[in-house]
């Protein structure tokens, strides 16, 4: 897909993420509001597929009206289905932004579906794709969550969306919610150092609450495998602020889909209600909870892909250090000595230091013994000062 086409359908799916929440809102004036950036929604997807189709950019769209531009389409024997209601939608924009007048919710919520069968339409003709389908090939990054979703879709084309949903809450869990899993602590004891806890929260479980990543705490309180996943809501709530993502439509497709958790390599636990089972298998859900998880990773991919971290191509030979000197653990001569240099011992030096007296500079050293390299007990961590 040409670059500036896909940039204009993503321009396109921010718009259709504001227009759906106001849609969905029942309220005279927000239903409105949403019915004018629907039309815009529906505009842009217009000129993506136009862009799409113009080989030689020879086509000039500029001064062409909406019913122009749905004409154009025409030309190019790209299928308009539904163009009374999506012409309609047009001119009932018209009315509402140019003269105030106000759309009834059930009118509006109808143009939603039917804008929402029109963009599939045209997309999956010319591109081959649905529009969800485009943001999953196109922008999101290879990856077991990118396998799950496209799965997801296969499954619900089949009417099983039971495991359609299934599958969304796995990427959503691989993606997000294992940072909850307390999994790999069911044996640690209470007073577990910090090199344990860093070591096991490698495993998931890093963002919990310090109290329940300890055996004492889930004997006592995980009854079922998905009790192993307990999400902190406040560091939940920080994280979709901090990444733009909508923390009720989190929420909410954390509540549309069933629990999952992976305890070991490919051992999947699942957990859901009767009830769930009875209303919110169909496609209405699963295509709420598809874009909700699409934009919750797409935009923690983005979040994700904006750090930025010292290169670490090039390097310079490490200064020497000398056979009997002490290594402390903090920079001054008066912290507590960890070790000495030994001989037979490699080094690497990670950075400079000023001491607490400036006057001093001292490096940051690592040594373990050679030979032993796997051997993390017998690696020594601390600052040497640099004479």
């Amino acid at each position: 897909m040409k670059s500036s086409a896909l940039n204009t359908l993503l321009v396109a799916k921010a718009i259709f993420g504001k227009s759906k929440s106001l849609v969905n809102s029942g309220d005279k004036h927000s239903c409105t509001a949403g019915i004018i950036l629907l039309q815009d929604f529906v505009e842009l997807i217009v000129l993506a597929v136009l862009d799409q189709l113009d080989a030689d950019e020879q086509r000039s769209l500029e001064s062409k009206s909406f019913d122009e531009l749905l004409g154009e389409l025409k030309k190019l024997k790209v299928p308009v289905v539904k163009s009374g209601t999506i012409k309609a939608l047009n001119k009932q924009r018209v009315i509402s932004k140019h003269y105030g007048q106000l759309s009834e919710p059930a009118s509006v919520v109808n143009y939603f579906n039917t804008a929402v069968v029109f963009a599939d339409a045209i997309l999956e003709h010319v591109v081959g794709k649905k529009l969800q389908e485009i943001f999953l090939t196109d922008i999101l990054r290879d990856g077991p969550e990118k396998d799950l979703i496209k799965d997801a879709i296969l499954s619900a084309d089949k009417d099983d969306f039971l495991d359609s949903l299934i599958k969304l809450r796995k990427a959503f869990f691989i993606s997000y919610e294992r940072e909850y899993c307390i999994y790999a602590f069911r044996a640690a004891e209470q007073n577990l150092g910090l090199w344990g806890l860093l070591g096991l929260s490698a495993s998931g479980g890093g963002k919990a609450h310090s109290w329940t990543r300890n055996k004492t705490w889930m004997d006592a309180n995980v009854k079922t495998p998905c009790d192993y996943i307990q999400v902190d809501s406040e560091k939940l709530k920080t994280d979709c602020m901090e990444w733009g993502v909508s923390t009720v439509d989190t929420e909410n497709f954390r509540r549309l889909t069933p629990k999952v958790v992976e305890t070991e390599k490919n051992v999947w636990h699942v957990d859901y209600d009767t009830n769930f089972a009875a209303n919110e298998l169909n496609v209405e859900n699963f295509n709420y909870c598809l874009d909700v998880v699409l934009d919750f990773l797409l935009k923690k991919q983005e979040f994700d892909t904006g750090h930025k971290w010292p290169k670490r191509v090039k390097s310079i030979p490490a200064p020497p250090i000398y056979i009997g000197k002490p290594v402390f653990e903090s920079p001054s001569p008066h912290s507590r000595v960890v070790g000495y240099v030994n001989e037979g011992f490699y080094y690497t030096v990670d950075r400079v230091v000023s001491g607490f007296d400036a006057g001093e500079r001292y490096l940051y050293v690592h040594l373990y013994p050679q030979g032993e390299e796997l051997l993390v007990g017998s690696h020594m961590w601390g600052y040497m000062l640099n004479e």
